[in-house]
């Protein structure tokens, strides 16, 4: 899980519950603590639409004491540092990454446009269905259904370390970067036509990119796959990509990219190093991400054997 949450509030956002009291209020709000704020025991009587459990309603109800309390009231183990941006009423961002909730559906008909969830206990994410998400962070939940996802125009998804196996309800949603590291996805055929730019598949099964081909990646992260064709990439605009770990041996579909970094196993390779080495774009290469540096010293250790 992140230390802060990757949503960016472009309007004023409502502090949790345990701020909004203190003088802290016009400051930027601290990170996300995971710690226990306490929830009045004598809240504000929840509005209407949230006790008959029909969350966005009436939006101008929704303050930020009736908001901790909705979810407060179907989560027990809340600890009220859930974050929001409320617009005219409207409930536009939620981030409860680490806040202990499990159960959604106060958000249920809400209009989110990001929601974050690193961390949290969640398995079934129904409630979001048919929102107009645009950026979603189920990093580290029990998340492994994602049909209430179809047709939501989704730009950044995160499922790193989930249960997720089957990517067919993302079919034609509009993804630009897709985390996907520690899945059990195996079938990439749901992702032919995005926009993606982004792409992680560290420690998944994949073993074959070819609906990748078409894809305008900028960066690609094949990280301990059992990928071993890197043919699909031939002749795309990818910049960065991670393939140390692979069984991968060809370098030469890379012969016309213009790589400014690569990450690869050298003991693995029987063809195209060369072509690896007269690569002028590239400025880093590594054996892992940590150990990248400038392609001088890499091909001096390597020709030492201080890296294999």
């Amino acid at each position: 899980m992140r230390n802060s949450s990757p949503i960016k509030f472009t309007a004023q956002i409502i502090l949790p519950l345990c701020l909004l009291a203190s003088s802290g209020c016009g400051k930027p709000p601290a990170p996300i603590k995971t710690t226990a704020p306490v929830v009045p025991e004598s809240p504000t009587p929840l509005p209407a639409q949230a006790r008959a459990g029909n969350s966005d309603r009436n939006p101008a109800t929704w303050t930020a004491e009736t908001l901790h309390q909705a979810i407060k009231a179907k989560n027990p183990g809340y600890n009220g540092g859930g974050q929001f941006q409320i617009e005219g009423g409207r409930v536009m961002v939620a981030v409860l990454a680490g806040t202990g909730v499990s159960d959604l559906s106060p958000l249920q008909g809400m209009k989110l446009l990001a929601l974050d969830l690193q961390g949290a206990p969640v398995q079934n994410i129904s409630a979001l269905a048919d929102m107009p998400l645009t950026e979603l962070y189920l990093d580290g939940t029990a998340v492994n259904d994602l049909s209430p996802l179809k047709g939501a125009p989704l730009q950044k998804l995160y499922l790193n370390g989930t249960r997720v196996e089957d990517l067919s309800p993302l079919t034609g949603a509009p993804i630009i970067e897709l985390n996907l590291f520690g899945t059990g996805v195996r079938d990439l055929q749901p992702l032919i036509g995005m926009p993606l730019q982004m792409l992680w598949l560290n420690e998944t099964p994949v073993d074959n990119i070819a609906p990748l081909a078409k894809a305008p990646l900028v960066s690609l992260t094949l990280h301990r796959t059992r990928v071993t064709d890197l043919s699909p990439l031939a002749g795309t605009a990818l910049q960065r990509l991670h393939i140390a770990g692979t069984p991968i041996a060809d370098l030469a579909p890379l012969r016309d990219l213009h790589l400014t970094r690569l990450i690869f196993s050298p003991a693995t390779i029987t063809n195209g190093v060369e072509i690896v080495r007269t690569m002028a774009s590239l400025t880093e290469l590594g054996t892992t991400l940590e150990a990248r540096m400038v392609p001088e010293n890499f091909w001096i250790l390597l020709e030492k054997g201080t890296i294999q």
